[in-house]
Formats: structure tokens, C-alpha cells, sequence
């Protein structure tokens, strides 16, 4: 059964990129900028979204409920790439944009893919959908002859002082969620050239996935 849930993954995965056409987000319009403390629903209960920021820095990626083609895979793949970094103390918030879904409709996405049921992994719908995805530059449209909504895969990270520090749109490799999340903690994230023939005089290489330097 898990293994062909993660084929059907796999399958959906490749349809996403022909099916999500909307305009991905400027980062530098909208990281620095303080995301708005909607109020979140959840199974446990409401919750500003303050309340948990506060605590420890957020995670934050926006899917609604019915959606296969992306929200799916894009979800699994979170899962999947967080596994590999070793870096803790922070939430994987999952909030829905679809006004039609519900707490319920939130619980059985996570049950159907199998996602973490702790206090790590959040998830909820809000009635202030438009100044979340505001905020983060999410844009989304329903396109009546998909029968979906067309929209990005995305995820932004969100500091203890409630910021939007990084915004990172589609299926990116390990080491640029590893920075997000040392960054969302407070740690100095250096710009460095990535390995290449024009880059000859390298004395040391940085590692964000373990925050590690080596000759």
C-alpha cells in the first residue's frame, strides 16, 4: 500500500509542473515584512498565528485540501527533505487558501498522506486567506477546465518576531530548506559560489545542511 501511494506521488509529481501556471512571487517584495496574526483553526482549537511564531519559528506552506496534482507531492516532498536535515526547533505549519475546506477536510489530508501527526506538523484553515497569501506573494486562481485552482508550490519561513525571512517557490534541492531553516533560528547564512570551473581558489565550502565548514 505505502509503496504504491509514494508511485501515485511519483506519477503526480510530473504532472505538477504542466499544471500550475501562475505567476511565482518576488521574494524581495515581501521577506522583512511582517506576516499578518490571522486566526487559525485547528483540530486542538483557534490559535493566533502569533502564538505560535513565538514559540518557534514557522515553516509556513499554503495547499488546499482536494488538490493532487500539487499540493500532494509538494507536501510529501516537504516530508521527505526535512528528514534529511539536521536541524530541529521549529513547525510545519499546513494552511488551506480553498474557503471550501474545513478543519476536517485539513485532517484527512494529513491522514491520507501520511503526514506527521504531532505538534511539529500543524494543520488548519483561516477566514483571512487573502492577507496571508498577501503577504507572501501567493497567488492563486481556479481555472474552470482543470478543475482546480492554478498556483504555486510554495514555502515561506517565518522568524520568531513573526517576519517573512525567506520564500522559496517550487520543488528546491535540500541545501536551500536547510538554509531557511537555519535562518528562521537565527543563524548567519553566508552567501558563497557554488562549486564550479570558474571558481579556483576555494579554501573552504559551507554545508547548510549540517551548518558545517570543510577544507
Amino acid at each position: 500500500m505505502r509503496q504504491g501511494l509514494f508511485s501515485l506521488i511519483l506519477v503526480l509529481l510530473l504532472a505538477a509542473s504542466t499544471f500550475a501556471q501562475s505567476e511565482l512571487p518576488e521574494e524581495n517584495r515581501h521577506v522583512f515584512r511582517k506576516i499578518p496574526n490571522v486566526l487559525i483553526e485547528t483540530a486542538q482549537g483557534e490559535i493566533r498565528l502569533s502564538e505560535i511564531y513565538t514559540r518557534n519559528p514557522v515553516l509556513l506552506t499554503l495547499v488546499y485540501a482536494s488538490c493532487p496534482n500539487i499540493c500532494y507531492p509538494y507536501l510529501k516532498y516537504l516530508q521527505k527533505e526535512l528528514q534529511k536535515i539536521q536541524v530541529d526547533g521549529y513547525r510545519v505549519l499546513v494552511l488551506s487558501f480553498d474557503p471550501r475546506d474545513d478543519v476536517e477536510d485539513m485532517v484527512r489530508l494529513r491522514k491520507t498522506l501520511d503526514l506527521p501527526q504531532s505538534e511539529n506538523w500543524m494543520f488548519g484553515v483561516t477566514k483571512e486567506v487573502a492577507a496571508l497569501t498577501q503577504s507572501v506573494g501567493f497567488q492563486f486562481e481556479w481555472r474552470e477546465q482543470l478543475g482546480g485552482f492554478d498556483h504555486p508550490a510554495l514555502v515561506a519561513g517565518i522568524g520568531q518576531n513573526g517576519y517573512v525571512l525567506r520564500i522559496l517557490a517550487g520543488f528546491q534541492k535540500t541545501s536551500m530548506l536547510a538554509e531557511v531553516l537555519r535562518e528562521m533560528r537565527g543563524e548567519f547564512v553566508p552567501s558563497y559560489p557554488l562549486p564550479d570551473s570558474k571558481t579556483v581558489f576555494r579554501c573552504f565550502e559551507y554545508d547548510p545542511i549540517t551548518g558545517k565548514w570543510r577544507v
